[in-house]
């Protein structure tokens, strides 16, 4: 049997480049969030009070669940949150690694609840928890809970996590493993099957 037409291993080679540029194109941006400010306290009886730290996160790569915040409770006494006292604002920076474009989705939220040295009712609110914005012809559509239970300060750092869909020309999903081995088996074997059909023509019938 022959090597392989240069058609056949063009064929090949595009099936694997295009696989390749699916994942590129749906992960091929990055973001970095804010919250101003960056925390609270409430003071409680005998000068015992509790806070909830808030973390931001930079340069992080984009996927469809990202790590939109983090935070931390801690207390020494029972204390009391109110959600008029403790307004803060996510900004929410995507960036298209591409072309190096960016624009910011602004998120509302607020903290209600109890917190003691053990135990939490606090509650994260957003008011406004799903946004979209335009990037080169890609939207980027953000959900974040509207609620998020807040654990307790025996617990270690937690993420408030968002969930991210982008749309647009030249965006495909992230194919699982097995579908890109699939896909590219079913293409590979579709140029094969052509290749060798030439062959048996170009040889003519058999004598």
């Amino acid at each position: 049997m022959k090597a392989p037409s240069a058609p056949f291993l063009v064929a090949l080679l595009a099936a694997w480049l295009s696989v390749g540029q699916a994942r590129a194109d749906y992960m091929n941006w990055s973001f970095s969030s804010n919250a101003v400010p960056p925390g609270f306290s409430a003071t409680g009886a005998n000068n015992a009070g509790g806070t909830v730290q808030l973390t931001p996160y930079t340069n992080v790569a984009g996927s469809s669940a990202i790590t939109a915040l983090a935070y931390q409770t801690s207390a020494t006494g029972p204390a009391t949150f109110n959600a008029a006292n403790t307004a803060y604002t996510l900004s929410l920076t995507i960036t298209d690694n591409t072309t190096h474009d960016s624009g910011t989705l602004t998120f509302s939220g607020s903290i209600s609840g109890s917190l003691s040295p053990t135990t939490s009712s606090l509650v994260n609110t957003f008011a406004d928890p799903q946004q979209s914005l335009t990037l080169d012809g890609h939207t980027y559509t953000v959900t974040l809970p509207p609620t998020v239970p807040l654990a307790a300060p025996t617990s270690p750092q937690q993420n408030i996590t968002a969930q991210v869909s982008v749309s647009g020309a030249g965006v495909q999903g992230v194919p699982e493993p097995t579908s890109v081995v699939l896909g590219s088996l079913g293409i590979c074997l579709t140029a094969l099957g052509g290749w060798w059909k030439g062959r048996r023509r170009a040889a003519g019938p058999a004598t």
